[in-house]
């Protein structure tokens, strides 16, 4: 639920919108898909939404309370990286393996 929320808070945090009601309708976050408010074919939004309520309506408004209490947060350092990066163990392998220091010797 966490990353749902740091994830769809990425363009609030990029300044691509200017608050969480203009976020709720940017057509390029799976936000304003799982609030209803646009729509996508691919995207589940039952997934996220049943861990809010019962309900789509509740579930819809515990979601919002729930990504509005993120705003404020920021950057979270636990939740940035992605796959490759997590995958390698963080940033600080990453650049061992880009800078040669993690290949095979001897070849």
């Amino acid at each position: 639920m966490k990353l749902t929320r740091y994830i769809h808070l990425n363009p609030l945090r990029a300044n691509l919108v200017n608050g969480l009601k203009e976020l709720d309708r940017y057509k390029y976050s799976g936000h304003a898909i799982i609030l209803g408010r646009r729509k996508n074919f691919w995207q589940d939004t039952d997934y996220v939404l049943k861990r809010f309520g019962e309900t789509r309506s509740v579930a819809r408004r515990e979601y919002r309370k729930f990504v509005k209490k993120g705003v404020d947060r920021g950057k979270m350092q636990e939740l940035t990286g992605g796959g490759l990066v997590r995958s390698v163990g963080g940033w600080s392998a990453l650049i061992g393996h880009a800078q040669g220091e993690n290949q095979c010797k001897g070849r």
